[in-house]
C-alpha cells in the first residue's frame, strides 16, 4: 500500500516519530511526491543539521521559505506538474514574528522584543520549538499558498512533546498564574514580595535559576506587556491544536524496524489516540526484505555455484563461507523485522497505509535520491 491516498486526501500531513528514523527525508519525499501530483507543496523543517537544504539541492533555507527552481527538479528527472517549496523554522525568529504579527501596537512590540526575559524566553522556554512548530504550520496555511503542507516535527527526545505544545503554552499563558507572578511586583515591590513566604521564595528562586534573570521587574514587566495578546494567543492555540485534530490533516509515522524504535512508536501511537490525532499512515524506514519473496534458504555449496557463475574462481573455503554467513545472518536480521513489523502492524486501527522503504545504498543527500524515496512512498518502485 502507499502513501499516495492519503497525500491526495489531506491539505496538512504531520510526520512524527523518534529522533533518528528519517523524519527530515520522509517529510521531504512526500511533499516531492505531491508536486510530482500537481500540488502546490510546502515542507517545513525544523532540522537543525540543515539536511533538507542539502537534499533539496540548495544551499540554505529561510525562515519564510525558498521555491525549488523548476529546472533544477527536472535536471533529475523529475516530472513536476505542481511546485515545491521548502522552509526552515528559526525559533527565535519565528517568535519576533509571531509577536509582530500579534502585538496590538509598535509599543507593546518593542517593549516585549527588549525584554531580557522574553528573549531567553523564546529561545530556551520547553516546547517553544515545538509550538512555534505548530504556529508555521498554521500561519503557512491561513495565507493560502500552499495546497499541501508537510511539516517535519522537531528532533525533540520524544515526539510526544510536539502533539502536547499547544497545551502547555496554554498552560502557560493562563491568567491566574500570570496574575499571581505579576500582581504582587506591582502592588509592594518585589523586595518586599520576596519575603513574603517560602513558596514565593523558592519559586522566585527557580524562574532565575532556569532564566539567569536576576530580578522580578523583567519578569513582571513581559507579562504586564504581554496581558494584551493574551487573549489572542489563547484563541490561536485552540485553532491551531482544532487544526491538528481536524478531517484536514493527516499524521504519518515515520519509525524503523528495530525493537526499541517500534516500542516508542507504539507509545506515540497511543497518546496519539487519547488526543484525538488522526494517525492516517505509517513509514517503516530502512528495512532489510528478504530477496525472493521470502525464499532465503541459502546453502553454502549455492553461494560456491553462484561464485562460479559469476566468474568468480579461487576463493578460499573461508571467504566462501564467510560471505555465506553473512548472508545467512541479513536473512535473520531482515526475518525478525518482518516479524517486528507484522505485531506492530496488527495493533494499528485499520485504514491506515503502511509502506516499508528499504535501507539504500547510501545517505539521502540529494534530488536525485530523495525523488527515489518519493516514488518508493508512492508505490511506483518498488
Amino acid at each position: 500500500m502507499s502513501l499516495r491516498r492519503v497525500l491526495d486526501q489531506h491539505r496538512i500531513v504531520v510526520c512524527v516519530g523518534t529522533g533518528g528514523v528519517g523524519k527530515t527525508t520522509t517529510a521531504a519525499a512526500l511533499a516531492l511526491s505531491g508536486a510530482l501530483t500537481g500540488r502546490r507543496a510546502m515542507v517545513l523543517t525544523i532540522d537543525p543539521a540543515r539536511r533538507l537544504a542539502e537534499a533539496l539541492g540548495v544551499g540554505s533555507l529561510s525562515n519564510r521559505g525558498e521555491r525549488i527552481a523548476p529546472e533544477v527538479l527536472e535536471a533529475v528527472g523529475a516530472e513536476v506538474r505542481g511546485t515545491l517549496s521548502a522552509a526552515m523554522l528559526d525559533q527565535k525568529s519565528a517568535w519576533d514574528d509571531f509577536i509582530t504579527r500579534h502585538a496590538p501596537s509598535t509599543e507593546v512590540r518593542d517593549t516585549i522584543l527588549r525584554n531580557e526575559f522574553y528573549q531567553h524566553l523564546s529561545r530556551s522556554f520547553a516546547g517553544s520549538t515545538e509550538y512555534m512548530a505548530i504556529e508555521e504550520l498554521y500561519r503557512i496555511d491561513e495565507s493560502g499558498e500552499f495546497d499541501l503542507i508537510v511539516l517535519d516535527t522537531p528532533p525533540t527526545g520524544h515526539a510526544l512533546d510536539f502533539l502536547e505544545a499547544p497545551r502547555r503554552l496554554e498552560d502557560f499563558l493562563d491568567r491566574s498564574v500570570i496574575g499571581w507572578l505579576v500582581k504582587p511586583y506591582v502592588a509592594v515591590g518585589w523586595s518586599a514580595w520576596k519575603t513574603a513566604s517560602r513558596t514565593a521564595r523558592f519559586l522566585m528562586k527557580k524562574i532565575e535559576d532556569a532564566t539567569g534573570i536576576a530580578t522580578l521587574r523583567q519578569i513582571s514587566d513581559f507579562f504586564v506587556a504581554m496581558e494584551r495578546l493574551f487573549d489572542g494567543i489563547a484563541e490561536r492555540s485552540r485553532k491551531v491544536r482544532d487544526l491538528l485534530s481536524g478531517e484536514q490533516t493527516a499524521f504519518v509515522l515515520v519509525a524503523g524496524p528495530e525493537e526499541q524504535v517500534l516500542g516508542e512508536s507504539e507509545v506515540l501511537t497511543s497518546k496519539m489516540r487519547a488526543l484525538g490525532m488522526p494517525l492516517k499512515g505509517v513509514v517503516m524506514n530502512r528495512t532489510h526484505p528478504l530477496p525472493e519473496d521470502g525464499e532465503a534458504t541459502v546453502s553454502l555449496d549455492d553461494v560456491r555455484t553462484l561464485l562460479a557463475m559469476c566468474g568468480i574462481h579461487g576463493v578460499s573455503e573461508d571467504v566462501s563461507e564467510w560471505l555465506w554467513r553473512v548472508y545467512d545472518d541479513a536473512c535473520t536480521i531482515a526475518r525478525a523485522e518482518e516479524l517486528r513489523r507484522e505485531v506492530f502492524e496488527e495493533g494499528l486501527e485499520s485504514g491506515i497505509a503502511c509502506i516499508s522503504v528499504p535501507e539504500l545504498l547510501g545517505d539521502v543527500h540529494d534530488l536525485r535520491a530523495l525523488l527515489d524515496v518519493a516514488h518508493r512512498l508512492q508505490g511506483t518502485k518498488a
